[in-house]
C-alpha cells in the first residue's frame, strides 16, 4: 500500500507545481475576473488582509476606508470601499483587488497586460495617489438622513460611524451631511491655513477651490 502511495506521489507533485505555475501566468485581468465570478468566497474584515494591501489602501486611498471585503481562495480579494471625502461622504467608491500575497491587481490598458507578480509593469499603470486639498479637524458631528446626529473624535470613528449606518441602511442614497461650523486645515506646500466653514455654501467654494487647485497641479 506504502508503495502505491509513493508510486502516484511523483504525479501528484507535478500536478501540483503545474496548478501554481498556470495561476502565475494568469494576467491581472483575468484574475480579477476569477475573483469576482469565484463561487467559494468567504467574508473577511480589514485586518485579515495582507500587510502589503492593507498599506496600499492608507497609501493610495487616504480618502477612502474599507467597508466589506471578501477572499477567493487561492485566487486573492474583492474589497469594497467607501469614501470620506467631503462632498460625497459616504458613497461607495469603486471595488479594488489585489492577489492572494496583497498586490494590488490593475485593469490593463489595450494589449499592455501585466502578469502576476511582474514587478516592472507597476509604474505605468499605477493610480495615482489621491491629493488632499485640507484635513478636517476633529471632533466633527454628522448628520444621516434619519436626522440622528453622531459627533465623531477622529478618522477612525468617523469611518465606523458611515459603515455602520450604511449597513444598517443598505437601501438609502442621501450622503450623511457635516454639523455646521467645522474647521479645515487648507494644505498648501509646507503651509497649512486653518478655516472655519459655517455653512453648505461655503463648502461649494471649498470644493471649486480645490477642484482648481488639482487642475493647476496638472497643468504644471
Amino acid at each position: 500500500m506504502k508503495n502505491s502511495i509513493f508510486k502516484f506521489f511523483p504525479i501528484l507533485l507535478i500536478f501540483f507545481i503545474s496548478g501554481c505555475e498556470i495561476q502565475d501566468e494568469m494576467t491581472d485581468d483575468e484574475l480579477i475576473d476569477a475573483i469576482i465570478n469565484s463561487e467559494e468566497k468567504v467574508q473577511v474584515i480589514e485586518s485579515d488582509l495582507p500587510t502589503d494591501a492593507i498599506n496600499t489602501m492608507k497609501s493610495n486611498m487616504p480618502d477612502d476606508f474599507f467597508d466589506d471585503g471578501n477572499l477567493a481562495p487561492k485566487l486573492g480579494y474583492e474589497i469594497k470601499m467607501r469614501t470620506l471625502d467631503f462632498f460625497f461622504m459616504g458613497d461607495k467608491s469603486d471595488d479594488i483587488y489585489f492577489d492572494i500575497n496583497g498586490r494590488e491587481l490593475q485593469r490593463s490598458n489595450g494589449d499592455d497586460k501585466k502578469k502576476r507578480g511582474d514587478k516592472d509593469s507597476k509604474g505605468d499603470d499605477k493610480k495615482s495617489k489621491k491629493k488632499n486639498c485640507f484635513y478636517l479637524e476633529y471632533p466633527v458631528s454628522i448628520k444621516f438622513s434619519d436626522n440622528s446626529v453622531v459627533e465623531v473624535a477622529d478618522k477612525k470613528e468617523h469611518c465606523e460611524a458611515l459603515k455602520t449606518w450604511h449597513k444598517a441602511n443598505p437601501t438609502v442614497k442621501e450622503r450623511a451631511q457635516f454639523v455646521f461650523p467645522i474647521n479645515i486645515y487648507w494644505v498648501e506646500k509646507d503651509s497649512k491655513t486653518m478655516y472655519t466653514i459655517s455653512n453648505h455654501d461655503e463648502m461649494r467654494e471649498l470644493h471649486g477651490k480645490c477642484k482648481g487647485s488639482k487642475e493647476s497641479d496638472k497643468k504644471n
